[in-house]
């Protein structure tokens, strides 16, 4: 009997080791972003390493400068490194399905972060909702000029979230369009979101088109940047006209300050940050998930997706969203 009574609580304390040792495993998460300097992924690879420390993880970052390939040999090399997760965004979403097939190899869970991969077996996406963000855009626009002249900028065709709010922002315009309220000058997808590329497609709208532009709704803020670079080259004052971006740059900011920009959409790079890093720590310690009741088809499966709520900032509440959430100091924004 006292034997027996000495095993049960060595059992349990045997159980209670191993359910510890599982749930502080040293978890190690891939992050996979495609560009640095010049675009917003390094911001996101700060929030996700500072959440990472948060929680007592390990995050390993790679960066493949916009070059798909690269990225796939990345991807191999932190599966060969061990990681228990990989969180990605896609340097091309339609060929980005190739690192879901290696890492599933592995065993290896994908979270697309931001970006939709196509035609694979993605486990999840954390996200914003691309419609939201074209309308908060093209409302703005409406509310600001009813009628006119507009030019739309979207971003690379082969990006899911491009395509998104390309859709909700012609399906809003579509019946100002139809009563001759609104008359589309050009409408174009900028390979890369590329402020350069933006420049070129504006250099030719303003240098062959006859009409004045009173609207330019820009997906991201490098194409809205491109354009007013061209337009002070030119000789073209912006003052007057409603131009949009997507992801509270810093200089998109300071121009909206300036009176140049008119809204930009900020999505909180702390929180889809955060979300990702948690989720990505819940499937590394085969925890379930909970609070994910949406799904977007990716041509191949209804793919699990965690929408978070995008913002629009404009001059009159740049210290209420970009500012509270500590995105920009107070110095960085308003500073000389």
């Amino acid at each position: 009997m006292k034997r027996e009574l000495l095993f049960f609580p060595v059992f349990l304390l045997l159980i209670g080791l191993l359910f510890s040792c599982q749930t502080s495993k040293d978890v190690k998460i891939g992050f996979l972003i495609p560009a640095g300097e010049g675009y917003r992924w390094p911001t996101d690879q700060k929030y996700v390493e500072a959440k990472a420390a948060e929680m007592g993880v390990t995050v390993i970052t790679k960066m493949a400068n916009n070059d798909e390939n690269l990225q796939l040999k990345q991807a191999s090399e932190l599966l060969k490194e061990g990681v228990d997760v990989l969180i990605a965004v896609a340097a091309n979403s339609n060929t980005a399905a190739a690192i879901v097939r290696e890492a599933h190899d592995y065993n290896v869970p994908v979270i697309g972060y931001d970006r939709l991969i196509k035609n694979s077996d993605l486990d999840y996406l954390v996200t914003f909702e691309g419609a939201q963000i074209g309308n908060l855009m093209v409302n703005h626009a409406l509310e600001n000029k009813p009628k006119g002249n507009y030019v739309l900028l979207w971003g690379e065709a082969s990006d899911v979230n491009a395509i998104l709010i390309k859709d909700a922002q012609e399906k809003t315009l579509e019946p100002y369009i139809e009563r001759g309220d609104i008359n589309i000058v050009y409408k174009t997808f900028v390979d890369d979101w590329s402020l350069d590329n933006a420049r070129h497609v504006m250099e030719n709208v303003f240098s062959f088109s006859t009409k004045n532009i009173d609207a330019i709704i820009a997906s991201y803020d490098g194409l809205a940047l491109g354009a007013l670079q061209i337009m002070d080259e030119m000789g073209i004052d912006p003052t007057g006209m409603v131009i949009t971006g997507q992801d509270a740059e810093l200089d998109a900011i300071k121009a909206i300050i300036d009176g140049r920009m008119s809204l930009t959409v900020y999505k909180s790079i702390r929180e889809i940050a955060g979300r990702s890093v948690e989720l990505a720590v819940k499937l590394a310690r085969n925890e379930k998930v909970t609070g994910i009741d949406a799904t977007i088809n990716n041509g191949r499966k209804d793919v699990p997706v965690l929408y978070l709520q995008p913002v629009a900032v404009e001059k009159n509440n740049i210290r209420q969203t970009v500012i509270a959430d500590e995105f920009y100091t107070e110095e960085q924004v308003y500073g000389e």
